[in-house]
């Protein structure tokens, strides 16, 4: 009898051919739900409600470290070494023209907001500004967007005496009423990065978790974005000097199943493999469909990052996630540091 798995995941071309059916797990009944956003994070970390689940790379690291102290019988799971969402946060770094900004090196000693400090985008920013130019991540002034009441960090207990954020960061956390794009415009901060800027004016609404001030951001006279190439040098550089990508996101699986079926872990890497594959393959016949002219997009791409740029296991991804353990401790997040046995399953930390 097949192993049914309830995954919750966010929209994502390349998981699509496991959701359509295209590509199959052995003996594994997947049923997936689209979760938006900043939701699929906070859902796990408040409700742990899914079987299994993509994940922030360092909220998986904050549970691991706090469920036996915090998670009153949550966060029991394991990752398995599948990375479906890697980024910067640059593409979306803008900044204020009073600020003084003029490139990354110019972040040294302001005052810089993201929608969580403990997310996974703000921790490679922090590790990019430090391995590149040396800043810290004391060396700033960190806003975190979310509100306590909804969000990641509120719910990994960052606002919790004994478990804030630690190692002299400074770090505030916006109320309600508050919003970065308003501060961002007033000059109350000086940079700030993924703004959410969709629907209607949410300023106030605490049932909101990114919430909007109404700010126009394109266009506006005193707001900039800082890289106008969207980070793509920035990025290049971080991988030709480290050997480091960064990923945000990996799936995490309920140990419930994989002590009673071990098996399951290696299954759901070798799918999601074969998905990426395929949806590799047919954004290349996309492509070749939209363009008038040949483009060479997927040559730039593979000249810098090579063939594969969401690799599964740890052989190739290892070295990323341990530089985000390490990243976690310089940013006063984890108190020690852990092993990448201490993350992922335990069959597939070969894979």
């Amino acid at each position: 009898m097949a192993v049914k798995i309830v995954m919750a995941y966010s929209s994502n071309p390349r998981v699509q051919p496991l959701r359509d059916g295209t590509v199959k797990p052995e003996n594994i009944d997947l049923e997936f739900i689209t979760v938006d956003g900043g939701m699929i994070q906070y859902r796990n970390l408040a409700y742990d409600e899914f079987d299994a689940s993509e994940m922030s790379i360092s909220e998986t690291l904050l549970a691991i470290e706090r469920r036996e102290a915090l998670g009153e019988g949550k966060w029991d799971w394991s990752a398995i070494p599948v990375y479906p969402a890697r980024a910067f946060a640059w593409r979306n770094l803008y900044v204020n023209v009073d600020s003084g900004i003029e490139s990354l090196e110019d972040l040294r000693g302001k005052r810089i907001a993201t929608p969580d400090y403990d997310m996974t985008a703000a921790l490679w920013m922090r590790c990019a500004l430090k391995d590149l130019y040396g800043i810290e991540a004391w060396d700033n002034v960190w806003y975190n967007g979310r509100t306590k009441e909804l969000s990641h960090g509120g719910a990994l207990g960052l606002h919790l005496p004994g478990w804030e954020v630690v190692k002299g960061v400074e770090h505030h956390w916006l109320t309600a009423d508050q919003t970065m794009d308003v501060m961002l415009d007033r000059g109350e901060i000086d940079a700030c990065s993924l703004i959410f800027t969709d629907g209607p004016v949410t300023a106030g609404d605490p049932t909101v978790i990114d919430r909007y001030g109404g700010t126009p951001i394109e266009g506006n006279p005193r707001i900039r974005r800082l890289l106008p190439d969207g980070g793509k040098a920035v990025a290049a550089e971080f991988y030709q000097r480290f050997g480091l990508y960064p990923t945000n996101h990996h799936v995490i699986v309920q140990n419930r199943i994989l002590r009673e079926h071990p098996w399951v872990a290696q299954e759901l890497c070798i799918a999601f493999q074969k998905s990426t594959q395929v949806s590799y393959e047919r954004a290349r016949r996309a492509q070749s469909a939209y363009l008038y002219l040949e483009g060479n997009d997927f040559r730039e791409q593979a000249a810098v990052f090579g063939e594969d740029p969401y690799p599964v296991g740890l052989s190739q991804m290892g070295k990323n996630v341990e530089r985000a353990i390490q990243g976690s401790v310089e940013s006063g997040l984890l108190r020690e540091p852990l092993g990448l046995e201490d993350v992922y399953f335990q069959t597939i930390l070969d894979f």
